[in-house]
């Protein structure tokens, strides 16, 4: 007898949810919309839904979100969470994304994806098998930066060769396997509200677990950048943010770091800062923004030990 092999039923498709926050910028939540609509799948079959978190208790980003249903490719999701925080909004996009999805995918309302940024993630997450797999975010400059910015760097993202194994990532570029969530004993950690270092703080546990984390240097998300953000007062006040949130409780018990770790950490920082902010007279803005940096981080560390937040967060950039 003859075997005839039967076709092989085609697979399962993937099933992909994007999720974003956003809070009173609707320029950029349509900048992003349009993006995503322009994306390009080749193989496996993938099925795209997205999900958008009005942090807004007005709903204001409903009225876009309904238009875009008529010329959006994807299945939209929208919901308001009236609790103003970060972490607030990412665990309710979760709430809607995790019955529905294999991974979930994190971005921001003010980037702009390339066309074949989902498809990348997906590629090398099935490469390596990852469990989380993060991206570049170079910046899109939406007015002309001061030359300083520029020469200094100080918006640059960091790229690395892919594949590379990861300690930690950002949700402003970022594929998790639904499992993972479904392990973790609690998500975003929501006392982060305003202040920022919430996914920090999350990706740090999920390594703590033993998730493999990997980096996809060809799957770009471009960082709008406003010209709010290219400002020394703002490019400094970030440095202090970072710097505050490291030296909290929560991300100095997950890098077990003491008081005295933090102490060191800061003076390293102060040092360091008076030592560049004197030699920087003569060297130009980009030397004395970034000695200022190196002392505003000392004092976030300090701040951050103490227990004194900051929420950055709180004041909108771009629209």
């Amino acid at each position: 007898m003859v075997h005839i092999p039967t076709a092989s039923p085609d697979p399962e498709p993937i099933r992909l949810a994007v999720c974003v926050a956003t809070y009173l910028r609707p320029d950029g939540l349509l900048r992003l919309l349009q993006a995503l609509a322009e994306s390009r799948f080749e193989e496996p079959a993938t099925n795209v839904e997205v999900v958008i978190i009005d942090n807004d208790a007005a709903g204001s980003a409903r009225e876009l979100c309904d238009a875009a249903r008529d010329w959006f490719p994807f299945d939209l999701h929208y919901s308001i969470e009236k609790r103003r925080g970060i972490p607030q909004a990412r665990n309710a996009a979760l709430a809607i994304a995790m019955p529905i999805a294999d991974f979930i995918v994190f971005t921001d309302d003010d980037v702009e994806p390339a066309p074949g940024w989902l498809a990348e993630l997906i590629r090398v997450q099935s490469l390596y098998d990852a469990d989380v797999v993060a991206g570049p975010n170079p910046p899109l400059f939406l007015e002309e930066p001061p030359a300083w910015v520029i020469e200094g760097g100080f918006l640059d993202s960091a790229r690395r060769e892919t594949g590379t194994k990861l300690q930690n990532a950002a949700t402003h570029n970022v594929l998790i396997r639904r499992q993972v969530l479904d392990q973790m004993e609690r998500l975003f950690d929501e006392r982060f509200g305003l202040h920022g270092s919430d996914d920090s703080e999350f990706f740090k546990r999920v390594a703590q677990k033993g998730h493999t984390m990997i980096w996809a240097d060809d799957a770009i998300v471009r960082e709008c950048i406003p010209a709010s953000r290219t400002t020394r007062r703002w490019l400094v006040s970030r440095a202090y943010r970072v710097a505050n949130g490291l030296g909290g409780p929560q991300l100095r018990k997950l890098r077990d770091m003491t008081r005295t770790d933090v102490c060191i950490e800061a003076a390293r920082c102060l040092a360091r800062g008076a030592f560049v902010l004197i030699g920087s007279w003569n060297q130009g803005e980009a030397s004395r923004v970034r000695a200022l940096q190196l002392l505003a981080s000392g004092v976030g560390w300090l701040t951050g030990m103490l227990g004194i937040g900051y929420d950055e967060y709180g004041e909108i950039h771009g629209r």
